[in-house]
């Protein structure tokens, strides 16, 4: 059986996105004549980034936190790219790619490229990569690739890779984490293949020093293999982990752009004329995290009323300044796995929730142990859903420790009914689900899975051809609001502040900076 090119699969993105530009505040098209005014780009000159986490690794294959991709997309290529604002596959080191059969994807590479140390890249670098993500002990990788049964060179730049079961995700988990080719040489020379802090890859740009919480620097490979990029000569990435004094520094001039921002920084940043605000719609979302095996929570009555107490639009207003979207799906309106007619399947109706309290056996309400974080932002989050939960009954007991600690007390040690945390952040939306609601998803604490949602994850899988798929999707997005198998909150935004001086920059839907041709207008 012979299929089409996996990049027909995102095709549907791009539409649906396109369609749904007017809900995104998408850019407008401008005329002719301010195209041709726009600034060329000019090479030259130090980007000065402010970003508020130190990364966990440099090595793509060891880190864990959304933010480390502020800078592994400078120094690493990606087998497969996206698109930042729609998430539509696009070639890279793998020029096409085409699943020959469902559980055989080949990928055609392209030539002359080599590694910052001098190695040439080819199928066997691709090969020796995979093979680490789904072998190497200190991988946090391996559930991208848990579906690889066997990768092979089948030419100088060919790879093979043949998959346990249908996986039409798998092009989509190539372009995350897995995307991003590390040198085998530098592995097999480091102790332990220990390469966290000597990152080598193909990427525009070299690493060249990481000062703890304070600096990390790249510089432009000049050998690089897409002509004329990158644009900058280099890139100091600054650790600034106040949000406030990051914004405040683009203010300030002594950066250029600031990443990760919150609602508050964008509002008091748009007061000021000389800088560029930007929240653009986000693949990150705010949700509890349940455990439905047991506790109160086993009871979809219990689950379903609270999605009913909360007021999304009231969230969205008060928490994020409006800059969200306050509806209870796992996407933005207008992406493509997101069907609009359930993505407000749940309003605010506290009588329906009340009822359902009753007809669940607790009439005079219920209490949830809840795990949240200690900074002002969570305390605030959990403060607000703590009040609209209550007036319907629903009392949370909140626990405030350190994120790490709250996923250990509540995915790992089983204690507690709930976890209000972010999530999201995941190039396909089958990769989306199955980390949240598989049997075996570290964030399903209960470890269980509901009649009907295998079929729906399998389905999701083994179609390929986009309308058939999206159609899937939408199921699967029924089913979980119907089992409320978690309890959304509503959709975050990319938040940036910028000097009008830098050009193509873009956050994109994954939080997740390019730089390839991202140029600094000269002063």
């Amino acid at each position: 059986m012979t299929m089409g090119s996996s990049k027909r699969l995102p095709n549907i993105t791009r539409r649906a996105m396109l369609a749904g530009t007017a809900a995104f505040g998408g850019s407008l098209v401008l005329p002719a004549q301010a195209r041709a005014q726009a600034p060329q780009p000019t090479t030259g000159g130090t980007l000065r980034v402010a970003m508020p986490y130190n990364p966990a690794a440099l090595d793509p294959l060891t880190g864990r936190n959304n933010p480390d991709f502020n800078t592994l997309f400078a120094i690493y290529d990606a087998l497969i790219d996206f698109d930042p604002n729609t998430l539509e596959l696009k070639p890279m080191l793998a020029k096409s790619w085409t699943f020959t059969d469902p559980t055989t994807l080949v990928l055609e590479l392209v030539e002359g490229v080599e590694f910052h140390d001098g190695e040439p890249f080819n199928a066997e670098a691709v090969v020796f990569h995979l093979e680490r993500c789904m072998n190497y002990a200190r991988s946090n990788v391996k559930s991208d690739v848990a579906s690889i049964d066997k990768v092979e060179a089948t030419g100088p730049y060919q790879v093979t890779i043949r998959t346990k079961h249908p996986d039409a995700s798998l092009p989509a988990a190539l372009s995350d984490r897995p995307r991003c080719i590390v040198s085998p040489k530098s592995v097999k020379e480091a102790a332990d293949g220990n390469v966290d802090r000597n990152p080598v890859g193909t990427g525009p740009f070299k690493f060249v020093e990481w000062r703890d919480n304070d600096l990390i620097k790249v510089e432009k490979n000049t050998n690089y293999w897409q002509d004329g990029q990158p644009y900058l000569n280099a890139i100091e990435f600054r650790i600034i982990n106040e949000l406030n004094t990051a914004a405040r520094t683009v203010m300030a001039g002594q950066s250029d752009v600031a990443l990760n921002l919150a609602a508050q920084q964008i509002a008091i940043a748009r007061r000021d004329e000389n800088v560029v605000a930007e929240a653009t719609p986000s693949l990150i979302y705010y949700t509890s995290f349940l455990n439905y095996a047991e506790g109160p929570l086993s009871d979809v009555r219990i689950r379903q009323a609270m999605n009913w107490a909360l007021n999304r639009e009231d969230l969205n207003r008060v928490l994020v300044l409006g800059l969200g979207q306050g509806h209870c799906s796992m996407f933005p309106t207008g992406f493509w796995a997101n069907d609009p007619e359930t993505e407000n399947y749940y309003t605010h109706d506290l009588d329906r929730a009340k009822k359902l309290l009753a007809e669940a056996g607790v009439p005079n309400g219920v209490e949830i142990q809840t795990w949240s974080w200690p900074d002002q932002a969570a305390v605030q989050r959990q403060e607000v859903i703590s009040s609209q939960l209550a007036q319907a009954g629903i009392r949370l007991k909140v626990t405030p420790v350190p994120p790490a600690q709250a996923m250990q007390n509540f995915l790992d040690e089983k204690k507690g009914h709930q976890l209000l945390s972010p999530t999201g952040g995941l190039p396909d939306p089958s990769i989306t689900y199955d980390r949240q609601f598989s049997g075996n998803a570290y964030r399903n604490a209960g470890k269980i899975e509901l009649p009907g949602f295998r079929e729906l994850m399998d389905a999701s899988l083994s179609t390929f051809e986009p309308e058939p798929r999206q159609k899937v999707m939408y199921r699967m997005q029924r089913f979980v609001l119907e089992n409320a198998l978690h309890l959304p909150q509503y959709m975050s935004a990319s938040m940036t502040v910028r000097t009008p001086r830098l050009h193509e920059f873009v956050f994109g839907l994954l939080n997740r900076p390019k730089f390839h041709k991202v140029w600094l207008e000269q002063a």
